[in-house]
């Protein structure tokens, strides 16, 4: 009798462990990067382009929302994010001597909070949805659009001459935008 109580008892708290291990409703596994570059790994559910903010429930279940202005990135499943300029970004690619990212909140204006401090945000030019280089020599990201891909490319990526080339016969254009940072990063 003792034995079958024993082996109940291991069945039920595997079982809880295993239903303690899932996401809450609505939140994907992922980390989160702090200010003060600590990690947290647990649940993440993203309000970027609503709220920019994300609500993070760590492995011992506190939640917490947390503004751009306490993160410096966090991760949802595979898909990486930085926080830069009080707005998130998402890594379309990252490379060896150019990194590609995408806009996804738009604070410009918001009131944010760093702890109890608020502020007015100031972010980048742009909107949600447009790409970003971010130069390894660089601290700042560059806007890329359809208008001003040509410059920008023949400016950032002058040192290889593939990827010029490429551009001027019009072989590769701002829709290819992934193809040209592969390239460019590695372009020997």
């Amino acid at each position: 009798m003792k034995k079958a109580i024993v082996s109940l008892l291991v069945i039920l708290g595997l079982g809880f462990n295993t239903l303690m291990a899932q996401a809450p409703a609505g939140y994907e596994n992922g980390s989160i990067v702090l200010a003060n570059n600590t990690k947290l790994d647990g649940y993440v559910k993203e309000s970027l382009g609503s709220k920019g903010t994300v609500s993070f429930v760590s492995a011992t279940g506190s939640k917490k929302t947390y503004s751009v202005s306490e993160l410096n990135g966090l991760s949802i499943k595979t898909d990486l994010y930085i926080s830069y300029s009080n707005d998130f970004y998402k890594t379309l690619v990252k490379g060896s001597k150019v990194n590609l990212y995408q806009k996804q909140s738009n604070n410009s204006g918001k009131l944010l909070y760093n702890g109890t401090d608020a502020f007015t945000a100031t972010t980048t030019p742009g909107n949600i949805g447009d790409l970003y280089l971010l130069l390894n020599s660089g601290d700042d990201l560059i806007l890329v659009n359809a208008k001003n891909f040509e410059s920008v490319i023949s400016k950032e990526f002058a040192s290889c001459n593939s990827v010029i080339s490429d551009i001027k016969s019009k072989q590769l254009d701002f829709t290819q935008l992934s193809k040209v940072v592969d390239k460019f990063n590695n372009c020997k």
